[in-house]
């Protein structure tokens, strides 16, 4: 199996990937990326077609770790006739921030208004229909906060103006936010599913912090954000694992955004479910049954290891309590940057949270640098 993309994600379906039987093959543009050393690695630019359909030549199916390839790249892999899951129109829509709000709508979820801009006069007018404060959404690319800008004064606004060049932008009210959800589902050609729980995600500055599985909501709101999930997945023929994204604001769900891949919200499973995401990834793009998703624990929480700066960090004095797991990425450490990610798995979520992100704190804080920037801090799994 082609895998395009060769950071964490990747690495994490490797595991999967060889208790499925299953060899995998990494597209990566540059060689020291997270699954280097643990999966065949071809390095090349995934946003040329070329390099990417002869990559795709020597695969049996073609998968992704990311959304990030480029328009022309998809026709060129539906050329190739191998095998791509999710199916390349499936990767187009699900990646486009319009086109997701379209979606979102059509399986009864809230979607906030909005406007896409192109230049500062169409800025003025949605600034003038809506209102500050705004958020700036990049129609697609963008991620863990990239591609996201906050507009909540009138320099702000001048910035974005300036910055527009014909490159459109979607335009939105900021939202009063009473909780942040998301759902994962996982899907086969067939379109059989299975749905893993809802559970509740702290951001912070656009970048996922932490993770409560499953999430202390009203059922319905549970149901009624699986379902909508559900019926996206299927209106995208979708193949893989999908995450929704949402909002709760006034009892309401609102759309926040969609992910047609393995994502951060359920790195939990791989710790706290019978079958991880990355599993029932690979058997749905190689149409094997899918592996039961219920938890088997009473709560998980996962918090991510963002780098506050350059060192990587492996403090031995991190004491672990039992059911702990520390999973590093093997990422060069800058600010900002997710390097891996705690899971802690018990019976009060409020608790474990707590746990989860302050073990992550400590390996997230600057120290002294490690030799071993694979290696894993004393006790890595408890």
């Amino acid at each position: 199996m082609g895998v395009i993309g060769g950071g964490q994600l990747a690495r994490m379906m490797v595991p999967a990937a060889v208790a499925l039987g299953c060899r995998l093959k990494i597209l990566s543009g540059e060689p020291d990326v997270s699954a280097s050393g643990f999966a065949e690695l071809v390095t090349g630019d995934w946003r040329d077609p070329c390099v990417t359909t002869r990559f795709a030549q020597g695969c049996d199916v073609i998968t992704f770790e990311h959304e990030l390839v480029p328009d022309d790249v998809y026709p060129a892999l539906e050329r190739s006739g191998v095998p791509t899951l999710p199916l390349p129109t499936t990767m187009r829509n699900a990646s486009n921030k319009v086109t997701q709000r379209e979606l979102a709508r059509a399986a009864g979820l809230q979607v906030a208004d909005h406007e896409v801009v192109s230049d500062a006069a169409e800025l003025a007018n949605a600034v003038d229909r809506f209102g500050l404060p705004l958020v700036a959404k990049r129609i697609s690319g963008g991620y863990d906060g990239r591609g996201l800008t906050w507009l909540r004064s009138a320099d702000d606004i001048d910035r974005m103006g300036a910055s527009l060049a014909g490159d459109p932008v979607l335009i939105e009210p900021e939202l009063s936010i009473d909780a942040e959800l998301a759902v994962t589902v996982a899907r086969r050609r067939n379109g059989e599913h299975l749905t893993y729980p809802v559970v509740r995600t702290f951001q912070e500055d656009g970048i996922c912090r932490s993770v409560i599985a499953p999430a202390r909501i009203h059922p319905h709101h549970a149901r009624s954000l699986t379902a909508a999930a559900v019926t996206i997945a299927d209106q995208l023929d979708h193949v893989g694992v999908i995450t929704v994204e949402a909002f709760l604001v006034d009892d309401e769900l609102y759309l926040n955004e969609l992910a047609p891949r393995p994502h951060n919200s359920a790195h939990y499973t791989i710790d706290a479910c019978t079958t991880s995401q990355f599993e029932n990834h690979l058997r749905a793009v190689l149409d094997l049954p899918l592996g039961d998703a219920s938890m088997v624990v009473p709560a998980a929480a996962m918090a991510n290891v963002i780098a506050a700066g350059e060192q990587a960090v492996w403090p031995s004095d991190v004491e672990l309590p039992p059911r702990t797991s520390i999973h590093l990425y093997a990422k060069r450490y800058r600010p900002g940057r997710k390097v891996g990610h705690v899971t802690v798995t018990g019976h009060d979520p409020t608790a474990i949270e707590r746990i989860a992100t302050a073990i992550a704190d400590k390996l997230s804080s600057p120290g002294e640098r490690s030799d071993d920037p694979v290696g894993s801090p004393k006790g890595a799994s408890a």
